[in-house]
């Protein structure tokens, strides 16, 4: 339980600060980052009038239903608005395109430069996933977009497409993206960020069966995944 917290008391209680929402369904899904793993609360009313911001109506109930207690003591939830922030879901924006597009009479640039690029992206890539907690990749990754993002030139979608081209063309001789979208994302964003790009890294959830995923997008372009894919998950963090 969170020290000091009257296990008691009536709230008010916040989502912690590394703790994200997804609505999906009847569910509301729970991104804890710090412990790389996720909630189901069922209904999604549950904490309805106990969580700040929480998004789905519903009556209070009394006492507290046995989750808030759970969330509680897993360090979900908290009773301290200094340490936590209201429930509000990431806005989503539906991806109708994607860069994946291939131009089979054009050979993509694929060069030693960019050769050593991709490497220097994989192997990042590799060493943070291994030896960093889900958080400090995730904020590294964020902090740097923030960083860097105003300064930027517009976005080119051309020069963006030619990229990812070289990137699919090279990634072979490193990994298979084959059910590895976390170290694929994390590849490209890296590989991107040494050209100066910085889209945004989105994760999102499905129920019924619970899958997540991740991918790589700017406004409603895809980088490394296809609309009908994507559009079957919330988004439950955008960085």
């Amino acid at each position: 339980m969170e020290s000091g917290h009257d296990p008691g008391g009536d709230g008010p209680y916040w989502l912690a600060a590394h703790v994200y929402l997804g609505l999906c369904d009847r569910h509301a899904v729970l991104m804890d980052l710090r412990h790389d793993r996720y909630h189901a609360v069922q209904p999604a009313e549950a904490l309805a009038g106990w969580v700040q911001g929480w998004p789905v109506p519903g009556v209070r109930r009394r006492p507290a239903p046995r989750i808030v207690w759970r969330l509680l003591s897993q360090g979900v939830l908290v009773g301290d608005a200094r340490r936590g922030r209201t429930a509000t879901p990431v806005p989503s924006r539906e991806p109708t395109r994607t860069l994946l597009e291939f131009d089979f009479g054009t050979r993509p640039t694929a060069g030693a430069r960019a050769a050593a690029d991709l490497a220097r992206a994989w192997t990042a890539a590799r060493l943070s996933l291994r030896l960093f907690s889900m958080q400090t990749v995730v904020g590294r990754v964020g902090a740097r977009g923030a960083a860097r993002r105003p300064s930027c030139a517009a976005w080119d979608r051309d020069r963006a497409h030619g990229l990812v081209m070289t990137f699919v063309h090279l990634r072979p001789l490193f990994y298979t993206a084959r059910d590895a979208c976390l170290l694929d994302s994390l590849t490209l964003l890296n590989f991107l960020a040494l050209h100066d790009a910085y889209p945004e890294w989105v994760f999102g959830v499905r129920t019924a069966p619970f899958h997540a995923h991740c991918w790589v997008q700017q406004e409603d372009v895809l980088y490394n995944d296809m609309p009908d894919r994507v559009r079957q998950y919330t988004p439950i963090l955008r960085i």
